[in-house]
């Protein structure tokens, strides 16, 4: 697929809400990035946004990045350290696996929008929160 036929097959409004209503009750915090630059090794691209952003000092470290190349049809997803302790490596496989099914029936939206809710569920069990005050917070980032 193309690029800028992925970019609007994407529902950024819905993404936007899912990010929302899974952040909430937790102190975590999800984060969509897309690329606008071909990348080759995505995982090493999503590290590096995610220091960049300073997701990796948040206090609980409790932080999730997916990071989406469309150029290059490559993705990944990062979190934070004690978000990775705490979910293990076989949920993180899950996720990834969760987003190559939809993501190979071009269902794009539908599996960020799945793969953010499974990481609602994970903030929400293990890192509890009243409301966080996230004014200002970018959920989507395109660059």
């Amino acid at each position: 697929m193309k690029v800028k036929h992925f970019l609007s097959a994407l529902e950024h409004k819905r993404i936007h809400q899912a990010i929302r209503s899974a952040e909430e009750g937790t102190s975590g915090q999800i984060v969509l990035h897309i690329s606008h630059r071909p990348v080759e090794d995505p995982l090493a691209a999503a590290n590096h946004e995610f220091r960049k952003m300073r997701l990796e000092t948040a206090t609980d470290k409790n932080s999730l990045l997916i990071f989406l190349a469309p150029k290059s049809q490559k993705f990944a997803v990062v979190g934070g350290t004690t978000l990775h302790a705490k979910v293990g490596q076989a949920w993180w496989n899950e996720l990834i696996a969760l987003l190559t099914r939809h993501f190979k029936e071009s269902r794009y939206t539908d599996g960020l929008v799945a793969a953010i809710e499974e990481a609602g569920r994970a903030l929400k069990t293990h890192f509890p929160a009243g409301a966080t005050d996230r004014t200002g917070q970018r959920d989507i980032v395109e660059e």
